[in-house]
């Protein structure tokens, strides 16, 4: 079976291809979570230990190095994380912060669908965590779903703040994308273990727009004249047996919207 990521946002053909509609929280998470991942180890890369304050009234994220450079950044705020009662309160359901409205267009997009696929963790104010079902992945979904370059946890005495980068000067160009997936598929599932790897897999290819080949738990992924990637799961799909090939660069430059 070969599976081509389609242009557009639906495609009925393979549930790596699907759009957002009809899924619950953990079906988003699964097609989100590795693009996601991939993306925050962009940023911590990007970042490295730089300082950052959050200007609300603005809608922007300074990170400061210890030249005094700065660089500021466009984002949406999510919601909170408190520690005390391991809850997440997301941000329209909270006007004692006095947020402008322009900076929760992004939560209220995921309200919107919570409440059209009857999503509980997207539609109601305050959820409580549970084994599948954090903040991270909480943040991980609005990621995949709005688009976002990528989201960032801003700690707090108490919880952490969550919000979306969403600023075209933060924009990842990945020039050899067969090399980064076989880098960071292990890394994703060493930090996450998951119950169905290979579903996880397909999803996080359909974000890189590859043409996937499937033959049982054996997934191959091209791009251009590169080297084939290949990765090999158990019987069940639930465990990464090996990924090998994709060394060879791509014929030309792939720029990657997120």
């Amino acid at each position: 079976m070969e599976l081509r990521a389609p242009t557009s946002e639906v495609d009925h053909r393979h549930p790596a291809l699907r759009s957002n509609t009809g899924m619950s929280f953990a079906e988003l998470y699964a097609r989100h979570a590795i693009a996601s991942f991939d993306k925050q180890v962009y940023l911590e890369a990007m970042l490295g230990r730089k300082r950052w304050s959050f200007d609300a009234q603005r809608g922007t994220l300074i990170f400061e190095d210890a030249h005094d450079q700065e660089l500021e950044l466009a984002v949406q705020v999510l919601g909170t994380e408190s520690d005390e009662d391991a809850s997440w309160l997301w941000a329209w359901a909270n006007p004692a912060a006095g947020l402008p409205a322009r900076m929760l267009a992004a939560a209220l997009e995921l309200k919107a669908l919570g409440e059209r696929e009857a999503i509980p963790e997207l539609s109601q104010a305050e959820v409580a965590f549970s084994p599948g079902v954090d903040a991270g992945r909480i943040a991980a979904v609005a990621s995949g779903v709005c688009r976002a370059g990528c989201f960032y946890r801003a700690p707090y005495p108490g919880g952490a703040i969550f919000m979306l980068i969403k600023d075209a000067k933060f924009r990842r160009f990945v020039t050899r994308p067969l090399p980064r997936i076989k880098r960071i598929l292990p890394m994703f599932l060493s930090d996450t273990p998951v119950d169905d790897a290979q579903a996880f897999y397909l999803h996080y290819l359909a974000f890189y727009r590859l043409t996937v080949k499937v033959d049982g738990q054996r997934v191959t992924a091209t791009l251009g004249s590169a080297e084939p990637l290949v990765a090999v799961f158990d019987p069940p799909g639930r465990r990464l047996l090996s990924i090998s090939g994709g060394d060879s660069p791509p014929s030309k430059m792939d720029v990657l919207r997120p």
